[in-house]
């Protein structure tokens, strides 16, 4: 008899308590025994479990390893532009994916879910830039160029435009050559010529693919954001009455742009160019003569649309501040200029047909005293000279022959009314 096999015993109600005893002791000492037992191979299970999911864990710690050290080599190459070739290619970003993204200067300013979709938004463009590249050959790997940006900050920042670019070139370089203009391929040189008006300059620079469309260059010409810029903004930002605000102050010269540029950087290129050619001694002597820099413009604008030549611009000068001065006294109390008629178009025929047939501009000086609120055109460098020094005579009047473009000046209205069937502007 082995000691785990006990001889059977009948318990019964005669048995003796000791023979109970014995019997509930042996049997819960069997049960305890294959407790043991089953803990002893739950144990050794255990331990042979741990053992295979430890060998698989580390198997996938490897493998995870290995694929993100993989994917960090790949893209620090990438990153860094090594065992790329040396190619130039073009790069396009068009305006249609930039032109809904927000500046981080922006995005302070907003919260909530508004920041969060802004910024979901300035990621998608950076995803769509960075497809853009990997078309072009320009980068590798789409998801760390997006990753790079993300932490640069540089999502919201990027430019439209046309680029070549090295293939050697770093995720850095890439960076800030899209967060400025430099380097774009697609320049644009316009020539605003002297005496065009707000109208015809919005028109000219969509015509040469400056700005997408010529009511958004419209619409920047009364913003506030150059206030603080200029002196000479700063000193109409309270003026009102004014169909365009920077009408006037679009100097007439050649200028580069790009392709699809933004409206307000190109009002801040012309901006920049007429600040410099206003000079020190042209505002000083504005001052001089009780002028603003303003008045002095507007003044320069009429001269600039009546005039036929530089020659001409000083006698019209001349008749526009005489009626100014003494008109009263004549009996003339406005300035008469049939180029402000119909401002901010340049005549009756290009007066838009929603407008009516009988149009008039607030600015029409047969009806106003003195001069209108703003510049009716933006003047040369001639006609703000000639505003300045006008011809000393004593003329009231003038006209012009519409086909020979001859001047004809005088002081009386008898005068004048002879001069205005000389040139065929009356029978």
């Amino acid at each position: 008899m082995t000691e785990n096999e006990h001889p059977q015993q009948s318990l019964n109600s005669f048995s003796g308590n000791e023979a109970i005893k014995a019997e509930a002791a042996r049997e819960a000492a069997d049960e305890k025994r294959a407790r043991r037992n089953h803990k002893r191979r739950n144990k050794a299970k255990r331990k042979k479990n741990r053992r295979f999911f430890r060998l698989v864990w580390w198997s996938m710690v490897i493998l995870a390893a290995a694929l993100l050290g993989q994917f960090l080599i790949t893209g620090l190459n990438d990153v860094l532009a090594v065992n790329r070739e040396s190619v130039n290619v073009t790069v396009e970003i068009p305006s249609s994916i930039t032109e809904s993204s927000m500046k981080p200067s922006a995005l302070k300013k907003l919260s909530g879910s508004k920041l969060r979709e802004a910024q979901a938004n300035n990621q998608k463009i950076s995803r769509q830039v960075a497809n853009i590249l990997k078309q072009a050959g320009a980068i590798e790997n789409p998801d760390f160029f997006c990753l790079y940006t993300r932490l640069r900050k540089a999502d919201g920042c990027f430019h439209n435009g046309t680029w070549q670019i090295d293939t050697k070139t770093d995720y850095e370089q890439l960076v800030n050559t899209f967060e400025s203009n430099e380097g774009r391929k697609d320049v644009v040189k316009v020539t605003i010529p002297e005496g065009q008006n707000a109208l015809e300059i919005a028109q000219l620079l969509q015509k040469n693919g400056v700005v997408s469309s010529a009511q958004k260059f419209l619409d920047v010409l009364n913003t506030d954001a150059f206030d603080d810029t200029y002196t000479m903004a700063t000193n109409i930002k309270s003026l009102t009455g004014r169909y365009y605000k920077y009408e006037g102050y679009l100097f007439p010269d050649t200028y580069e742009f790009y392709q699809d540029e933004d409206p307000q950087n190109v009002l801040q290129k012309m901006l920049d160019d007429t600040n410099d050619h206003l000079t020190k001694q042209i505002r000083d002597k504005a001052q001089e003569q009780n002028m603003t820099l303003d008045q002095l413009l507007t003044m320069a604008s009429i001269i600039q649309a009546e005039s036929a030549d530089t020659s001409d611009m000083l006698n019209v000068s001349s008749v526009l501040y005489n009626r100014l001065k003494y008109g009263d006294k004549y009996q003339i109390h406005t300035l008469d200029c049939d180029s402000t008629s119909y401002y901010p178009y340049r005549s009756k025929s290009t007066v838009p047909a929603d407008k009516g047939k009988n149009y008039k501009s607030k600015y029409d000086t047969y009806t106003i005293k003195g001069l209108p609120a703003g510049a009716i055109c933006n003047p040369g460098m001639a006609a703000i000279n000639a505003a300045l020094n006008p011809n000393e005579t004593s003329y009231l009047y003038f006209c012009h022959n519409p086909k020979t473009k001859q001047a004809y000046y005088a002081s009386s209205a008898e005068e004048h009314a002879d001069n205005l069937a000389e040139a065929g502007l009356t029978s």
